[in-house]
């Protein structure tokens, strides 16, 4: 007689067990795929080279900046992937002087991020602690936040899920070193404080003081014109913001759009709160709904697939694009959520009750 599992973690060794052997299955299909360390180099090469050729086509006038934008969004999400691979060490794990070089270019290509090599301390305690107060890297992009324009802006400018909240902010940090690290001296926790304040440093205060400079200048000229008075900005200054202008359709609205698209994705598709820790089938959902499509070009189909990834971890993205369609059966059969758009109002928890608590 056939048994039925009954229990989350009985469930989750059957999802793991059918997906990891629908992986195989893939790969005794196509053998190319066994070549993984040249699969992802490639990837990153060609996307960054295609980053670099879509900005040399705007900067030379054959490509306009709307098209330029969405084009470099789209292949900067590229190396995003490559660099999530690289932190679970899918690459190039003999040779980790090629990991970094991996990882050095795709923080390059996408400086609005955190250091890649911080987050994958960041990112090994979510997969541990997922939907818990110290999920550092989930709580960062809003998950778990009520809706609203005050997530809205957080959710599109990664200073501004600071500024605007550095309370809670700096609640979740804590808890976050507290779980990680546990310090336990004065000394140790502000050795511990102040290596996460050095998350974004350099790349990513350079890009975000570039973005926050580009907006308020355009503000500021576009209001001064409206009011009949233009300000007479200095050569030097017009020059300047000139190289911003052409640095911003190259590289930081294409990170911007691609940014925003991911952390939307991702912190409504995980849960928070009232998740028991540890337990995967609590801790996402497959966001596919159509509403969506537009932002899943620029992260991969993330919403589509990151659930697949929590149940097994060693499949590259690529590989986990192939096989969708069928683990997403095995994930549904066994009671992972599909498109469960109830959380935008209950602040991601799993159960409506649980979202007056919400902060």
């Amino acid at each position: 007689m056939t048994t039925h599992p009954t229990t989350d973690l009985q469930r989750t060794q059957l999802i793991r067990q059918q997906v990891s052997a629908l992986g195989n299955a893939a790969r005794s299909r196509h053998p190319w795929l066994a070549h993984q360390n040249a699969i992802g180099m490639t990837i990153q090469v060609i996307a960054i080279a295609g980053m670099g050729l879509c900005s040399s086509l705007y900067l030379a006038g054959w490509l306009p900046w709307w098209g330029a934008i969405p084009l470099i969004g789209m292949l900067a999400s590229l190396t995003h992937e490559i660099e999530h691979d690289l932190i679970h060490l899918l690459y190039f794990k003999q040779h980790p002087w090629v990991q970094h070089a991996l990882l050095l270019a795709g923080w390059l290509s996408r400086p609005s991020t955190v250091n890649p090599w911080m987050r994958r301390h960041m990112h090994f305690h979510h997969h541990k602690k997922a939907g818990d107060a110290s999920d550092f890297e989930e709580r960062a992009i809003t998950n778990g936040e009520r809706w609203g324009l005050k997530r809205l802006l957080m959710t599109m400018d990664n200073m501004l899920a600071i500024v605007l909240r550095p309370v809670t902010m700096h609640h979740i940090l804590r808890q976050y070193i507290k779980d990680v690290e546990n310090p336990r001296t004065r000394a140790e926790w502000t050795a511990a404080l102040g290596r996460k304040a050095l998350s974004y440093f350099p790349l990513g205060h350079a890009f975000w003081a570039g973005w926050h400079a580009f907006v308020v200048f355009h503000l500021a000229d576009l209001i001064a014109t409206g009011l009949g008075q233009p300000i007479a900005w200095s050569a030097g200054m017009l020059w300047a913001m000139s190289v911003l202008d052409a640095v911003t359709v190259c590289l930081i609205a294409p990170n911007i759009l691609r940014n925003f698209c991911l952390q939307f994705i991702s912190s409504n598709m995980h849960y928070y709160g009232d998740v028991e820790v540890g337990n995967v089938m609590q801790q996402t959902q497959v966001l596919n709904h159509p509403l969506f499509w537009p932002m899943q070009l620029f992260c991969f189909n993330f919403g589509s697939t990151h659930a697949i990834h929590h149940f097994v971890v060693g499949q590259p993205f690529y590989l986990r694009q192939m096989i969708a369609s069928q683990a997403h059966e095995i994930l549904r059969s066994h009671g992972v959520r599909f498109n469960d758009l109830g959380t935008f109002q209950r602040a991601n928890r799993l159960a409506f009750e649980k979202a007056v608590t919400a902060p």
